[in-house]
């Protein structure tokens, strides 16, 4: 029964470390489980929450938890393997958290003590681009070589359902993960997530290498974020009225970035339109539009409006926006001058 309550005590994945010498629990961990069974452990403390991978009789178990400040105590749940909720509590005092684990209400407490031995940063070998054993570590950077924060990068198992780790990429572009110490091989994937017009949108990047590795092992997997990734859109045209009168074959339209668009830029770029297609695969942003045609032989500056501007003008602001059907739309109205 003893047995059967100490594999319960375990926890997940963090997100990528960025701790200091100020930060009291992020780091490894070591200690002894009723003064006896060896577990270790890696937090990340990220505001008050305390998240990271415990490795304990050759099995990792997810847990979130709190770190209270001003009482200096650690306290995470986690579920048990029946599916109960199980809670441990641990005073910090130095570098040694010790206390109580309790896998039912009714069971009576448990102790438990860790020592750190070490912190995790983001300023580590290992974050800098050199893999351990049951480590992934990389970079994601822009095709300008500019890092990009906040990229959601996970590692999934490749033979074991749901089995996965979690990080965050740092101001520097910097991630890593800690792996669970499990026999076989990991992939790796990132998650982008912008916001266009006020529009959620995911991108999902893959690594420039993207050969499942030995969890032992480690691996270093670095992210490119391409052009060719940026989520796009259709722009769609209606006229303004009946009398307006358009020649399709030579309409084209320019779009001016309001900001760096999805694929990174600011540049102006000029599109032709597609008769029953619209226009196709422009990046996600927010534009200034105009529009021109060749009409009885003298090419033409046309009138446009749009659902943000509704004032016709020969340049309009315009922005991307979600329909259920039609994915990322852009909608104008011409007309002629």
């Amino acid at each position: 029964m003893m047995y059967v309550r100490l594999l319960a005590l375990a926890l997940l994945i963090q997100p990528v470390a960025t701790a200091t010498s100020a930060d009291p629990i992020s780091g490894s961990w070591q200690g002894l489980l009723d003064g006896f069974y060896p577990l270790e452990a890696t937090l990340t403390l990220k505001g008050n929450k305390v998240t990271g991978v415990t490795h304990f009789a050759k099995m990792d178990f997810p847990l979130t938890g709190t770190f209270d400040t001003k009482k200096n105590i650690v306290t995470y749940t986690f579920k048990w393997v029946d599916g109960k909720t199980a809670t441990v509590n641990l005073k910090l005092g130095g570098n040694t958290l010790s206390g109580t684990y309790q896998v039912h209400t009714a069971s009576k407490d448990n102790t438990m003590s860790m020592t750190r031995v070490s912190l995790v940063t983001g300023t580590t070998a290992n974050a800098a681009g050199k893999a351990g054993p049951y480590v992934m570590t990389g970079m994601v950077r822009d095709e300008k070589g500019k890092p990009i924060a906040g990229v959601q990068v996970f590692a999934d198992h490749t033979a074991y359902y749901n089995m996965n780790a979690l990080g965050t990429t740092d101001a520097q572009g910097r991630y890593r993960i800690a792996l669970a110490h499990q026999p076989g091989t990991w992939a790796a994937g990132a998650y982008l997530r912008q916001s266009f017009g006020g529009e959620p949108v995911e991108v999902r990047l893959s690594p420039d290498d993207d050969t499942a590795f030995d969890g032992s092992l480690g691996a270093v997997r670095n992210f490119t974020y391409k052009a060719s990734d940026a989520p796009s859109g259709k722009v769609y045209t209606s006229i303004a009225h009946s009398n307006v009168e358009l020649d399709y074959d030579s309409l084209e339209f320019t779009f001016t970035p309001d900001g760096p668009n999805a694929a990174g830029t600011t540049a102006p770029f000029t599109r032709k339109f597609v008769f029953g297609s619209g226009v196709q695969n422009v990046p996600l942003g927010g534009y200034r539009v105009s529009a021109t045609q060749v009409l009885n032989g003298v090419r033409q500056q046309l009138l446009l409006s749009s659902r943000s501007q509704k004032e016709a003008s020969t340049s309009v602001r315009a922005a991307f926006t979600h329909d259920t059907h039609y994915g990322e739309t852009l909608e104008l109205f011409l007309s002629n001058p």
